[in-house]
């Protein structure tokens, strides 16, 4: 009876580290409640993991009879189960508070060409291509350093309709 508790456990960490991998997230919400989780593969691996260890303990010689560690470790995997479906909905259903992708930072890393100089502490163009074509944009130093016309830069951040960039040869240094 052991192999068959030994072969439950393992069989419920492979499971586990599928789901670690590819996620229990559903590709496509067909379910009435529209909770995008399929709540089965953390029950069984749960069930699997707990009914092995549980029935792999208590079935040693000198614990329980083997019907009754059956039944205990059955009744303990259900319980598991149960307790970790119920966490996984709970994380699930849980909103963020705010955005996480930040509008700031939406063209973060871009490359563009500076167009109208950079003076120190001020403002210049810069032109980048993206998907969309090529579009034009006020820029300033991060640093506050003149940035002169024609070279690359990084953009760091847009706030307010101005991109604050870093000469591409400083990022190109630190990578």
């Amino acid at each position: 009876m052991s192999a068959v508790y030994l072969i439950a456990f393992i069989a419920g960490l492979l499971l586990a580290v599928r789901i670690m991998f590819f996620g229990a997230e559903r590709r496509r919400i067909r379910s009435i409640d529209g909770l995008p989780l399929r709540r089965s593969e953390p029950a069984i691996s749960a069930f699997l993991v707990m009914f092995g260890v549980a029935g792999y303990l208590l079935t040693r010689p000198g614990r329980l009879p083997p019907a009754a560690g059956v039944g205990a470790a059955v009744v303990l995997g259900a319980l598991w189960a149960t307790l970790v479906t119920r966490v996984a909905i709970a994380t699930a259903r849980v909103q963020p508070e705010h955005d996480p992708d930040d509008p700031r930072f939406v063209l973060q890393g871009h490359v563009a060409v500076v167009t109208v100089d950079i003076p120190p502490d001020g403002a210049g163009t810069i032109i980048l291509g993206d998907a969309d074509g090529r579009r034009s944009l006020a820029a300033r130093a991060i640093d506050g350093q003149a940035i002169g016309a024609g070279l690359e830069v990084c953009i760091e951040r847009v706030e307010e309709g101005i991109a604050f960039v870093e000469p591409w040869a400083m990022v190109e240094a630190r990578l």
